[in-house]
């Protein structure tokens, strides 16, 4: 909003609050003096015809649209590459299947608006159904707008013989499958 004078941040924060998940994230062109509800109409268009392709995907698919979309809130946030967004995929589709909480640090990052390295005990002890670490199974809604790449990730994830994945310091994934080898992790 700083580049457009006199744009409603708030209107457009509040309108665009139940279609996260759904407003594409790109580069856009807009007049300086846009509307929120114009920007939000572009970003839902947009979401619409880059996903158009997946249609069918999402139509067959074991997983409600929502679900997807939600997933790939998360993944957008927690893989580094399309490579990893297809095992963590498969990883996080799975802990799901098996009953374990996802335990993904990037929920109660949406939440708290903190980083990683950031969240404290306390903090991934709260009890909110963002909260992956005190809930099973995925957040209410996204937690954010994902890619294309992100989106594909959750239809398409990749099997593995992995339960549990972290990222060093460096941003190297680290993959496990048992709970001891990601504690050594």
């Amino acid at each position: 909003g700083a580049n457009f004078k006199g744009f409603d941040e708030a209107a457009f924060l509040a309108l665009a609050k139940g279609d996260e998940g759904y407003l594409f994230p790109d580069t856009y062109s807009f007049a300086p003096q846009v509307t929120p509800q114009a920007i939000l109409a572009s970003m839902r268009a947009n979401f619409t015809t880059k996903a158009a392709s997946l249609e069918n995907e999402f139509t067959v698919s074991s997983h409600t649209k929502k679900d997807i979309i939600t997933m790939a809130s998360i993944i957008e946030r927690e893989a580094a590459n399309e490579n990893e967004a297809a095992v963590i995929s498969g990883i996080l589709w799975k802990r799901i299947r098996l009953g374990i909480a996802l335990q993904v640090d990037a929920p109660p990052y949406y939440l708290l608006g903190k980083t990683s390295a950031e969240l404290t005990a306390n903090d991934l002890a709260t009890n909110s159904p963002y909260n992956t670490y005190v809930h099973k199974g995925l957040p209410p809604s996204p937690i954010g707008n994902p890619g294309l790449s992100s989106i594909e990730a959750a239809l398409r994830p990749q099997d593995s013989a992995y339960l549990y994945y972290l990222h060093d310091a460096k941003g190297g994934v680290h993959y496990a499958s048992t709970h001891e080898e990601h504690v050594a992790n």
